[in-house]
């Protein structure tokens, strides 16, 4: 089984599409935002994202498998939060400014792959969901006061195999 690579842009926990993986997106790739700046108490925060890649999440979402020779088939159709992390305690307002988008939500994913498994062999398919990773930068009161990861779901990531 190959699910891919744990290259630099994927955060720990993820990983990286690769050969073997099938990406499948529910929503075109989202340009970064422009800067947004809110204040909460007399403090300024301003998170600034910056341009997205493709990430896997480990957390499978549904798995199906048989003996060959078959076609397995798997329908997915999931609700997934969105996921932040960040080094310092800053408002979901602040960081939805800062990329666009509600960070408090769940988004819909779905999809379906089909699998030929040869006669003999066991087939795979696992699902897993698949998000736009975005980097950001916060700053209080202009200046730099942390960084963190903003995942969207935006799809699915197939793994499948046979043995």
């Amino acid at each position: 089984m190959s699910v891919g690579t744990s290259g630099d842009d994927a955060p720990e926990g993820y990983f990286t599409p690769g050969p073997d993986t099938i990406v499948k997106r529910n929503a075109a790739p989202q340009p970064a935002p422009a800067d947004s700046g809110i204040s909460t108490r007399g403090t300024t925060y301003k998170v600034t994202a910056g341009a997205s890649s493709e990430s896997c999440g480990t957390t499978k979402i549904q798995k199906t498998s048989g003996a060959g020779k078959t076609t397995l088939v798997l329908t997915v159709e999931e609700s997934v939060e969105t996921e932040v992390s960040t080094e310092i305690k800053v408002d979901a307002e602040v960081v939805s400014a800062g990329v666009g988008f509600s960070t408090t939500r769940k988004y819909g994913v779905s999809d379906q792959t089909r699998y030929e498994v040869p006669k003999g062999k066991h087939g795979t398919i696992e699902a897993y969901p698949l998000y736009d990773n975005y980097p950001i930068k916060i700053y209080k009161d202009g200046k730099k006061a942390g960084s963190g990861t903003v995942l969207k779901p935006v799809g699915v990531c197939f793994n499948q195999w046979s043995e």
